[in-house]
């Protein structure tokens, strides 16, 4: 095995499966409405497509896309405002997401996938789940959901929503702190990169938290009770940042009707970058089960 060290969203030194060393990840960028969007691209099969969370970009699942390229046709998205796509200067809510990623699906010739997102990216799978069902074969919630923020409800913590538009190293590290739940991930290194990162992307991550304090985009109860794809949602135990999955876990768990929930042990926000093993096998387990009922 090679331990490779991969500067991404965390940055993270961990032994890689064979097929991660292997498999070629191919990047390629679409145009949509007439702006960029970037993505990685691996293997063949049933399409699956990977939605980063806020801040973040299609490279938060450097250590998920090759295993998962052994049976499917992974795309890693960096969804419009966010990594090396476009960042037009729009009023950003997952709506928007969610109708860029269907018409990226469009151009690139996918009428139908399974969506994987993580944080703001499940916010975004599960909004096209609800809005456009025909289009989403599967869907894996990753320490996510969208739901709309119930009128009278507290504003948003301004020192949480700070730290997650951090602009200074002492406010990203504290970030990155709640995300994961082994602090020795977070490194100097990890910071410095990161930082850019999001600096890049800061004015869709200001207006992304605006939209989520006015409900703009969200998903009512009732919504979230009408998706029909089958759902599996992943939780990682130590989540500081939405909450252990006793809470939003649980009740994405009861409104989307025969939906699975997994919790992983020893991780937080970013179950897929702190235990990639183990999550790697819960979400292909999954995605091969409908594989084989469409042979059936």
């Amino acid at each position: 095995m090679i331990c490779r060290c991969l500067f991404i969203a965390l940055l993270v030194c961990l032994p890689l499966p064979l097929a991660a060393q292997t498999a070629e990840i191919v990047d390629r960028d679409a145009s949509v409405r007439g702006f960029k969007l970037h993505y990685r691209e691996a293997g063949r099969g049933a399409p699956v497509v990977l939605l980063h969370g806020l801040g973040g970009d299609g490279s938060r699942w450097a250590q998920n896309i090759a295993p998962l390229a052994a049976d499917f046709r992974v795309i890693a998205l960096d969804q419009i405002g966010f990594g090396q796509s476009d960042k037009p200067m729009a009023n950003y809510h997952t709506g928007m997401l969610s109708e860029f990623l269907v018409d990226f699906l469009d151009v690139i010739g996918i009428p139908k996938a399974s969506l994987v997102g993580n944080s703001m990216g499940a916010f975004v799978a599960a909004y096209t789940a609800v809005r456009r069902p025909d289009l989403v074969d599967r869907l894996v919630l990753v320490n996510g959901a969208g739901y709309k923020r119930r009128a009278g409800a507290p504003p948003l913590d301004p020192h949480r929503t700070q730290i997650q538009n951090g602009v200074t190293r002492q406010e990203l590290r504290e970030f990155f702190r709640m995300l994961v739940h082994d602090k020795s991930l977070v490194t100097n290194t990890m910071v410095e990169d990161n930082l850019a990162l999001r600096l890049r992307s800061a004015f869709a991550i200001a207006r992304m938290q605006e939209s989520i304090e006015l409900g703009r985009g969200g998903i009512t109860d009732d919504e979230m009770r009408s998706i029909k794809a089958p759902t599996l949602i992943v939780w990682g135990k130590y989540d500081e940042w939405l909450g252990p999955p006793e809470r939003l876990g649980e009740r994405l768990h009861r409104d989307i009707n025969g939906s699975q929930l997994v919790v992983i042990d020893d991780a937080g926000h970013l179950p897929q970058l702190e235990k990639p093993r183990e999550f790697n096998e819960i979400v292909q387990r999954f995605l091969q089960a409908a594989s084989r009922d469409r042979q059936k």
